[in-house]
């Protein structure tokens, strides 16, 4: 990228040097005088103000770039609040990306990770030992579909479907399945850690 600059620069530097010596008349006439006349006038103008008035400009241009560059404290705030967005909850966002899930392999990867992720808190909340991002313990047996949509979500990567659709095909997975039967398990797990507590 760099030699290609290079290149295009010196090419136009050649092409001016060739243009300049066929294209001085044109240049001087054209260019150079009426912007030289345009000065002259100026300098007539500017030459005949008073000198209070000028300095009146000034002083005036010099308060309005002071003005401009001042940060007001409250400006700055009301600037800032109007950029920011309101956070979303969980709720809202589990709303969100079920509504895209059938968009692209992302949304149907990261509905079943945020699941997976729900799977193991429920199941930390219900045994006291420590779980290392592990589906298992007690009083977890799910079907084998929902087993399997929720490990292959904890220990997936987006990445992997990411490659596979670049190449144009769209990659099956796991994701594809139905949720309710997910959302159901997880449901009754939850229903379960409830009646035991009340």
């Amino acid at each position: 990228m760099k030699l290609r600059r290079v290149f295009f620069v010196g090419l136009a530097l050649v092409s001016a040097f060739l243009l300049a010596f066929p294209l001085r008349g044109v240049i001087r006439d054209r260019i150079i005088l009426p912007v030289a006349k345009f000065l002259w006038i100026l300098q007539g103008y500017y030459g005949s103000l008073p000198q209070v008035i000028s300095w009146v400009l000034t002083v005036l241009a010099a308060a309005v770039l002071a003005a401009l560059s001042l940060r007001l404290p409250n400006l700055d705030g009301w600037r800032r609040s109007k950029k920011e967005t309101p956070v979303r909850g969980p709720v809202e966002e589990m709303s969100f990306w079920l509504q895209r899930r059938r968009s692209g392999a992302y949304p149907r990867w990261y509905v079943a990770r945020l699941l997976a992720d729900l799977g193991v808190s429920l199941l930390g909340r219900k045994s006291q030992e420590q779980r290392d991002r592990q589906l298992a313990g007690p009083g977890w047996n799910p079907p084998a579909g929902v087993k399997n949509y929720l490990e292959t979500a904890l220990k997936s990567n987006y990445t992997e479907f990411q490659r596979r659709s670049r190449l144009g095909e769209r990659p099956s997975t796991a994701f594809d399945e139905d949720l309710d039967p997910v959302l159901d398990y997880l449901e009754s797990i939850l229903e379960s850690e409830n009646d035991q507590h009340s």
